[in-house]
């Protein structure tokens, strides 16, 4: 099972982060190879994405079912729609001592079926480099 966990040190109010981490549409756009996402439902959104996975690079549709969430966190499963990967992940905001705040975000995914003995190896690649990505870029774009 691959999984990222990146945290990242904003100064941002933490009201404003919180209204960031809770609009999913302020931050679907900033995944690495992002394509496009759409919302079936007020819950749930479908996230494409370009993977870039060593040799191989293909889109990868997703659906992000949100989980019970708060003001500081927002957590989901993931659910593989154009491929055979599942997994779950959050983001979560914690206030430090010297009045910053910290973005974490943390990703499991795991492939099954036919392909995955040669996906879950790139998975293990790929997802911290993913979770650190996005985390920085959103840490950016909430700041601004």
């Amino acid at each position: 099972m691959a999984t990222g966990l990146y945290r990242e040190n904003i100064q941002i109010e933490k009201v404003k982060l919180q209204e960031f981490i809770q609009n999913k549409e302020q931050w679907a756009v900033l995944i690495p190879g992002y394509l496009h996402h759409e919302f079936p439902n007020k819950q749930n959104m479908i996230w494409v994405f370009q993977g870039d996975f060593g040799i191989i690079q293909k889109a990868v549709k997703v659906e992000l079912k949100s989980k019970e969430s708060n003001p500081n966190q927002v957590m989901f499963d993931l659910v593989g729609l154009s491929d055979p990967i599942n997994g779950d992940g959050y983001f979560e905001i914690t206030q430090n001592q010297d009045g910053t705040c910290q973005l974490a975000g943390n990703l499991t995914m795991k492939a099954s079926g036919f392909l995955a003995g040669m996906m879950n190896p790139i998975l293990e690649k790929f997802v911290p480099q993913l979770v650190e990505k996005l985390v920085q870029e959103m840490a950016l774009k909430a700041s601004i």
